[in-house]
């Protein structure tokens, strides 16, 4: 995997040149150093700055900001504008807008509205590129480049003509032949089959909009075929003229997009857009008591951290955020922004780049505030900037520490796909991430995401003692073989109910469930229910403790000689029946659990199987507080975060350094209202 590669933690900051008079830029790049902002990302959004007429090319406007950016010696992120075409464009080619399901036209207005597979689009994409590349990358302060901005944000389903038309080749070049499609998709029920291949479009509109499932897992395969198309479009030409060193990336985790594959083929690592002010976001709905609110931007990081294990953050929160047609958050609390500040490097990103120097005074983001309000004048958002400085430079030798985990939680991107369509595998799914993150979090247990692929190795699996796949639907036989191997070799596994249901198509095959899983848990799938929401609470009785077995119950049988039934059902019809099985493998254990995971239910797995809080004999903390440990040369840092109001009481059981502080801490500790601890342990 590739990662962000930095000799100390750098802090930055988007700025919009365009959207300010140039006598402000020098005064605001000076301000920016003076509070430890080295870097800024610019021009996202600017393409018409370059080619304010078809064909017609100007760098004018930005070279005199570069020459005051060289001049204050300010490091450049550039960005290529494609996320939001000039006007000229979009109402001279309408081909290269994006389509609603019924074929209805996304008009020019908003940012986001083109369609990746419109060959206009993407000439003129390439044009504006190869011009900015040839002539910015010589800068010496340019650093790195992003790809368009957000891929897949606002919208990830594209219905344009072009797009049908190139999700036709894409199943062609797939499956070669119209009768190896129909048998793949399933076309022969209710009467699809294709006799064409004009034949064949994007879901379109239908009777209750239920189009065939088999076919809407493809569309998005091809999505993130397209995106991953278009930025490598991108990629291509800037790698021709940047010189060593320049690094190419793009910012945001967003749907129908394989970003391993993305990472892989078109840039050096990731960049994540992290806003953890949408946990408080003002919504109809009441918020929940148990909900960790902006504590679950954690998960988030660490999607982004399975895919580079070092990352940076484009966009970290730096005020109140909103737009004039949505969106509504209140403004940080004192000491949150700098939390969420080692929240996203205690997770693995070595580069921060805040949102934004300034709050827009126009526009549809004029509610989403940077570190200056409109009025430019000096505010505790900004005093606040002066101690994340100091703090940053106390630790910003951590660049390139590794973050820690021997718990990992399996994915893959059909499996996700897949759920975007079968309800009842998305509702099992939401609960069980849910679950499983929040169990991890509040018992301390750090936690990885793995994203299986073909190109994963047993390697890479072993590097966890457990691994939790929850609902592996869709399992291939390759998938299973690999996992068997990972057991074998002293691994345990842990599956959900729904686990081999489905083949790589999505259809259900004519097998016992759950199929290639079945050897590998000794168990067998003899019935199965969704639980209505007039069913009691299921719960399975392990060995004495009740745990939840809720959503989906999938009634278990053991087999063969190293398989032995853990839990049996208590109520329904199946009262008695296995609920979790085990299967010995090798020095290793796959469990079986034959339904989804509520938080109380992993943690009753993390405890019983003895993969919860693995720090405990160096640090006593309480649930309110986070725990991620990062490590570097034979040292570990051990970040403490305390996400609420009020003080949290923690015990370090072994003498450390606070590197924020410098002072040395054992025994009991209070850690202020939104606190931070970054405790420094040699392991030698």
């Amino acid at each position: 995997m590739k990662s962000i590669h930095q000799e100390a933690l750098t802090l930055g900051v988007c700025y919009y040149p365009e959207h300010w008079k140039e006598s402000l830029w020098r005064e605001d790049l000076q301000r920016m150093k003076a509070y430890g902002l080295t870097v800024i990302r610019i021009a996202e959004f600017a393409w018409n700055k370059f080619e304010p007429e078809e064909g017609v090319y100007t760098f004018e406007f930005f070279d005199r900001f570069m020459q005051v950016a060289l001049e204050e010696q300010m490091q450049v992120i550039f960005c290529t504008p494609t996320a939001t075409p000039p006007t000229w464009l979009s109402e001279k080619y309408p081909e290269i807008l994006n389509a609603d399901l019924d074929g209805t036209l996304y008009r020019h207005g908003m940012r986001r509205h083109y369609n990746y597979n419109s060959p206009v689009y993407r000439r003129f994409c390439a044009g504006i590129v190869e011009k900015l590349a040839a002539h910015y990358c010589p800068y010496p302060n340019v650093i790195g480049w992003q790809i368009d901005n957000e891929l897949n944000c606002e919208k990830d389903v594209f219905y344009s003509e072009s797009d049908h038309l190139a999700f036709r080749t894409y199943l062609k070049e797939k499956y070669k032949t119209l009768d190896n499609l129909n048998e793949c998709l399933g076309t022969v029920f209710w009467n699809q089959t294709y006799s064409d291949w004009n034949q064949i479009f994007l879901p379109r509109p239908t009777y209750q909009n239920s189009a065939n499932p088999h076919l809407a897992l493809e569309e998005r395969k091809f999505i993130s075929h397209s995106v991953i198309e278009f930025a490598d479009l991108q990629a291509q030409i800037i790698r021709r003229y940047a010189p060593k060193g320049q690094y190419i990336t793009t910012n945001g985790l967003f749907g129908h997009v394989d970003y391993d594959e993305l990472v892989e083929r078109s840039l050096d690592f990731i960049m994540y857009d992290s806003y953890p002010l949408f946990g408080f976001e003002r919504k109809d709905q009441p918020p929940k008591k148990d909900d960790l609110k902006d504590r679950n931007w954690s998960w988030n990081l660490t999607r982004a951290r399975a895919i580079s294990p070092n990352f940076g953050i484009m966009e970290q929160q730096s005020g109140a955020g909103g737009w004039v047609s949505g969106i509504a958050t209140p403004m940080p609390k004192p000491g949150q922004i700098r939390l969420w500040t080692m929240q996203s490097i205690a997770h693995g990103a070595d580069y921060i780049g805040y949102f934004r120097w300034r709050t827009s005074w126009i526009g549809t983001e004029i509610y989403w505030h940077g570190w200056n309000d409109y009025s430019n004048q000096p505010n505790r958002r900004l005093e606040e900037l002066k101690g994340i400085h100091h703090d940053v430079a106390a630790i910003e030798r951590l660049a390139g520490a590794k973050y820690q985990a021997r718990v990992a939680v399996l994915k893959d991107y059909p499996n996700e796909w897949d759920g975007d369509t079968d309800q009842w595998s998305a509702q099992v799914n939401r609960l069980s991430d849910k679950g499983w993150f929040e169990a991890a979090q509040l018992t301390h247990t750090p936690c990885d995401f793995l994203y299986l692929n073909e190109t994963v190795t047993l390697q890479a699996l072993c590097q966890y003692d457990l691994l939790v796949y929850p609902h592996a639907v869709i399992l291939t036989e390759c998938t299973a073989n690999l996992l068997r191997r990972y057991v074998k070799q002293g691994g345990t596994l842990i599956l959900g109910c729904r686990t081999g249901y489905k083949d790589e198509y999505g259809r259900c095959p004519m097998s016992p469930m759950p199929g290639f899983a079945a050897d590998l848990c000794g168990v067998e799938v003899t019935d199965y229910t969704y639980l209505s929401p007039y069913d009691e609470m299921e719960q399975a009785d392990w060995n004495g403790s009740m745990i939840e077995a809720p959503l989906f119950n999938d009634i278990l049988e053991a087999h063969g000689s190293t398989a032995k039934a853990e839990a049996v059902y208590r109520g329904n019809y199946y009262d008695g029946k296995p609920a979790l099985v085990s299967n010995k493998i090798g020095r290793g254990t796959a469990y079986y659990y034959g339904a989804a995971f509520s938080r109380q239910t992993a943690e009753a797995f993390l405890h019983k199987l003895q993969f919860a809080a693995p720090y405990q004999g160096i640090l006593e903390l309480p649930e309110d507080c986070e725990l991620a440990v990062r490590q570097k040369d034979g040292t570990n840092y051990y970040f403490v975060l305390n996400y609420k109001e009020h003080e949290a009481r923690i015990s370090v059981k072994k003498r450390m350094t606070n590197l924020l502080t410098d002072e040395q801490i054992t025994g009991p500790y209070e850690l202020a209202p939104y606190g931070v601890l970054v405790l420094k342990e040699s392991l030698a």
